[in-house]
C-alpha cells in the first residue's frame, strides 16, 4: 500500500473518551450522575433543530463538537452566534433531567468549552507514523468537521507537520463517506485505488467511503462504536500497528 488515508478522531486522536471524562467530572462537581449521556442526548436533539444541520451532517460535524468548537473559520460567524445559546440550553436541560442545579448551566458549558481542549494521541500513533515514514508510505489525513476545530486538534496533538496532505471536509465541501473526497487524495499523488488504504474507526464514514471509492479499508475498533456488517472492512484492528500487515498486500 503506497497511500495511507488516516482518520483523525478516535483513530489517531483520543476523542470520545476525553469528552466523556470531562463531562463526567463536571457532573460530579455538581453532584449528578450520568451527566455525559444526558448532555450528549440533549446536544444531539437540539443540534438536529439547527438551521445548518444538513450542512453539518454532510461534513460530519457532530453535536458534541458543537459544544466546544470556536467557529473561527471565516464564513462561520452565524454558527459562532448560535453556539452559546445552544450550549446553555443543552446543559440546562441535562441538569434538569438529573435534578441538578440548572442555574449553573452556563458555568458548566463554559467549563466544558475550556477544559475539553485536550488532544491526546493513542499510544501507538508515533510508532505507527514513524514506521510509515521509514517504509516510504504516504500518510494523508482525511477528517470530517469544521476547519478551525480539526486544525486545532491536529496542531494541538503535535501532528501539524505529519502529513503531506490534509483534507478537512469543511474546507473542501465534501465529507466522508462521499467517495469524491477519497479520490481527491488518490489524484493528488497519482495513486490507483488498489494502492491505497483507508484506516478509520467509523464504519458509516470511513469504511463505507473507502469501499465506495474502491480502496482497502481497515476498521479500528476503539471500543465505543459497534461493528457494522453493512460495511465489511478488509481488516479489523485494535492497534494501528496491526494495520501494517497490509504494507506488502
Amino acid at each position: 500500500m503506497r497511500l495511507w488515508l488516516l482518520d483523525l478522531d478516535d483513530t489517531l486522536l483520543v476523542d470520545h473518551a476525553v469528552s466523556q471524562a470531562v463531562l463526567s467530572r463536571l457532573g460530579e462537581e455538581v453532584g449528578v450522575e450520568g451527566f455525559f449521556p444526558a448532555v450528549k442526548r440533549w446536544a444531539e436533539a437540539f443540534f438536529r433543530e439547527a438551521p445548518f444541520y444538513p450542512w453539518a451532517e454532510q461534513i460530519g460535524h457532530s453535536a458534541l463538537e458543537a459544544l466546544w468548537a470556536r467557529y473561527s473559520t471565516p464564513g462561520l460567524e452565524t454558527l459562532a452566534e448560535w453556539a452559546w445559546p445552544f450550549r446553555e440550553r443543552v446543559f440546562r436541560e441535562a441538569l434538569k433531567d438529573l435534578s441538578g442545579p440548572q442555574e449553573r448551566a452556563r458555568e458548566l458549558a463554559e467549563a466544558f468549552f475550556a477544559e475539553r481542549r485536550r488532544y491526546p494521541l493513542f499510544p501507538e500513533v508515533p510508532e505507527f507514523l514513524e514506521t510509515l515514514r521509514v517504509k516510504g508510505g504516504i500518510p494523508v489525513l482525511l477528517t470530517n468537521g469544521v476547519p478551525d476545530l480539526q486544525r486545532e486538534k491536529l496542531f494541538g496533538a503535535g501532528l501539524g507537520g505529519a502529513f503531506p496532505l490534509t483534507l478537512i471536509s469543511g474546507e473542501v465541501g465534501l465529507g466522508k463517506p462521499d467517495p469524491r473526497l477519497f479520490r481527491m487524495a488518490l489524484c493528488a499523488f497519482g495513486v490507483e485505488p488498489e494502492e491505497a488504504v483507508m484506516v478509520g474507526d467509523n464504519p458509516e464514514r470511513d469504511i463505507k467511503g473507502a469501499l465506495l471509492a474502491g480502496l482497502r479499508a481497515v476498521w479500528v475498533d476503539r471500543g465505543h462504536r459497534p461493528k457494522d456488517l453493512r460495511y465489511p472492512a478488509h481488516l479489523e484492528v485494535r492497534d494501528l500497528r496491526e494495520a501494517l500487515v497490509l504494507w506488502e498486500a
